[in-house]
């Protein structure tokens, strides 16, 4: 009789009668950062596979696989970061990736994981710009290209949506957002404007929010 209740206590803790203590747990759907870091052998198995899989745009699957799969990071860990990626120069998913594998295995799994997201495309982009500079013009292969323009442009629209949920947009500092989208949309500001005003802004109703 002890020995149930003291199982049902552990599992109202959060503990799991029988599981060892180094079995990482996460602690919701959106994700929470597991209490072991992935090894490298897994940090570029999963970056090569992004590589491989990615059309349309790496960054959907990057945050399909490090939020709702391997929980490598919260749902508000990833657009932090997404939106420093986007701040700095150079591509938007190599920053990301940098930085993510960098905050889980050093500068070590930085480079493996740089290497591995690099890898696979680079060899898709040779051969199948070779493929294309031959058959190019075949209608069935334009017809293809036009057919997976709304393909990509759909996923990108996930992304937006399920980014534009993450309870750190459910406040305020969302105003931001929509303000950088009617300048650059509407008014058609240039990116170093948009930079230089909204930037300022955001961290400005940021660190009065920390407050």
């Amino acid at each position: 009789m002890t020995t149930v209740r003291d199982a049902a206590a552990d599992v109202r803790d959060g503990d799991v009668p029988g599981r060892p203590e180094s079995e990482p747990h996460h602690a919701g759907p959106e994700g929470s950062p597991s209490r072991e870091p992935p090894s490298l052998a897994t940090l570029f198995w999963t970056h090569a596979l992004v590589g491989a899989t990615g059309f349309g745009g790496s960054i959907v699957w990057l945050r399909r696989l490090m939020v709702e799969e391997r929980h490598w990071l919260t749902a508000e860990e990833f657009n932090n970061g997404l939106s420093i990626a986007q701040f700095m120069p150079g591509p938007n998913v190599f920053n990301l990736i940098a930085a993510v594998s960098r905050h889980l295995r050093g500068t070590t799994g930085m480079v493996v994981s740089s290497i591995a997201i690099m890898t696979v495309p680079l060899i898709f982009v040779l051969i199948l710009g070779t493929l294309y500079a031959q058959y190019g013009d075949l209608p069935a292969v334009k017809n293809a290209m036009r057919g997976i323009s709304p393909v990509a442009a759909g996923l990108m629209l996930s992304f937006g949506l399920k980014t534009a949920a993450a309870p750190g947009l459910r406040n305020p500092i969302a105003i931001v957002a929509v303000l950088t989208f009617v300048a650059v949309v509407v008014f058609r500001l240039s990116l170093p404007v948009v930079l230089v005003t909204m930037g300022p802004l955001g961290v400005l109703m940021a660190s009065r929010r920390v407050r």
